[in-house]
């Protein structure tokens, strides 16, 4: 029975002294508290455009959120640029967008973080993009001339036909053909036509003039840039 009590005694001393440890540990979590993360961003995207880009994203209905950083790099430098994005108090759970201008012809990546006013800081939410230039620019081929069709009034201008054409709706590089020309008042008129048309009018065209044409493209869907070839110009004239 002496040895019971003895053995009884100390199981009490560990088990005090680990309620005593937990309980430590409690109040030093109490005191430190629950770890705030403010609401994120959704949704984000790079928008590509020529030596530009636009950052796109559904903003967090978090109201304690009153900033957001930017952070972006591109492959040709080990440099971070930090772009601070300020919170109005109409925006949030809406869609925002911030301009990227002057970037080089490279991929970028971005990744952005919410703020709250004490300074702490959400998860990231990062996206990449490339970003098209005069290197894209100078590989573009304009669309291919085959007449002039002269019927009076209703004189028009005639392309080559565009192979492998996707379905209408279907994203396509070629977006449009623009044509200028002077007319009889000589004033400068613009028409343009669809990938999917090979003919169209020009009204009123003065005789003789000159004709001049270019194509636009766009590298891929959403880009917020048209990219343009230089205009090839064609002597008009009929009897």
């Amino acid at each position: 029975m002496k040895y019971s009590a003895i053995y009884i005694l100390a199981a009490l001393i560990v088990i005090l002294s680990g309620c005593e440890k937990t309980g430590e540990a409690y109040k030093e979590y109490l005191q430190t508290g629950e770890i705030y993360y403010p609401g994120r961003i959704d949704s984000l995207s790079l928008l590509t455009g020529n030596l530009r880009g636009r950052i796109r994203f559904k903003m967090t209905s978090d109201p304690k959120v009153t900033r957001l950083k930017a952070f972006v790099r591109n492959s040709l430098s080990p440099d971070e640029v930090q772009i601070d994005i300020p919170v109005q108090p109409n925006e949030y759970g809406s869609v925002k967008q911030v301009d990227l201008p002057n970037l080089k012809e490279t991929s970028y990546s971005i990744s952005i973080r919410s703020y709250s006013a004490a300074n702490d800081s959400s998860r990231a939410v990062a996206a990449s993009q490339f970003i098209y230039g005069p290197n894209y620019n100078s590989a573009l081929s304009n669309r291919i001339f085959s007449a002039f069709r002269l019927s009076g009034a209703k004189d028009s201008i005639l392309f080559k036909p565009e192979i492998n054409l996707p379905k209408p709706g279907i994203f396509y590089i070629m977006q449009l053909t623009e044509i200028v020309y002077m007319n009889t008042g000589n004033g400068m008129d613009t028409v343009r036509i669809t990938p999917y048309e090979n003919r169209v009018a020009l009204p009123g065209i003065k005789n003789p003039s000159v004709v001049q044409y270019r194509t636009a493209f766009m590298p891929v869907e959403n880009c917020i840039d048209l990219f343009y070839t230089p205009f090839i110009e064609l002597p008009y004239s009929k009897p």
